[in-house]
């Protein structure tokens, strides 16, 4: 067995949050409740990081650093289209390289959903079978460089928050700013695989490589 050390855990903000129907407003996650935005005119109620998972008891107090990036890989899903060939009619995959990025967060997505159908994670993901993914997130630590070139031209959203990660090849890269997390997208890549992004994740994006 593997004996994992968690790190403690970072107060997070997020500016972008996601909930069941849609995307909610801009707010701070902190170890308070979250206030409205001084800019928030026009994006609609302020909504609790918390409640877009379910109520688990990490999310009481504080929003960890592991815990909302695992939050924004889950609602990636809802805003996000996979050619037929590999949607699948019974579920959805979401599958890491390691399994020591998020330690327990990840029992956050146990029994969730999208669209109506379960999702699965699986962890220290077998190269032979990559090509079962949905999504893969890759740990900064296991060269997605690499990764990135094994999946181009796959219907496969590969995601890290390894600094220049799309600019690589791979498909969303996370970027912390301080204590805030954005993300970035490679649209040319995610074209190159078929995969179709709602507007809404597009216009939430901090930068977007696509072909004028």
């Amino acid at each position: 067995m593997h004996s994992i050390r968690q790190p403690a855990p970072k107060t997070m903000h997020t500016k972008v949050l996601f909930n069941d129907s849609g995307l909610g407003d801009a707010s701070d996650i902190s170890m308070h409740a979250p206030t409205k935005s001084a800019n928030g005119a026009g994006f609609g109620k302020v909504l609790l990081l918390a409640l877009m998972i379910t109520a688990s008891p990490c999310f009481a107090e504080a929003a960890s650093e592991a815990a909302v990036k695992v939050a924004f890989l889950y609602n990636f899903f809802k805003f996000i289209e996979w050619p037929e060939t590999i949607a699948g009619p019974n579920h959805y995959t979401l599958c890491l390289t390691s399994h020591n990025d998020f330690g327990n967060n990840l029992l956050m997505l146990e029994g969730k959903t999208v669209n109506g159908k379960p999702l699965n994670v699986i962890q220290d993901i077998a190269a032979k079978d990559l090509k079962t993914c949905h999504m893969l997130y890759v740990s900064a630590n296991d060269n997605p460089a690499d990764y990135a070139r094994e999946l181009k031209g796959l219907p496969i959203v590969s995601v890290s928050d390894k600094s220049g990660f799309i600019d690589q090849g791979g498909i969303i890269g996370l970027l912390q700013d301080g204590n805030r997390l954005g993300f970035e997208i490679n649209l040319n890549g995610a074209d190159a695989g078929k995969l179709r992004f709602s507007a809404q994740l597009l216009k939430l994006a901090k930068n977007i490589n696509a072909n004028k």
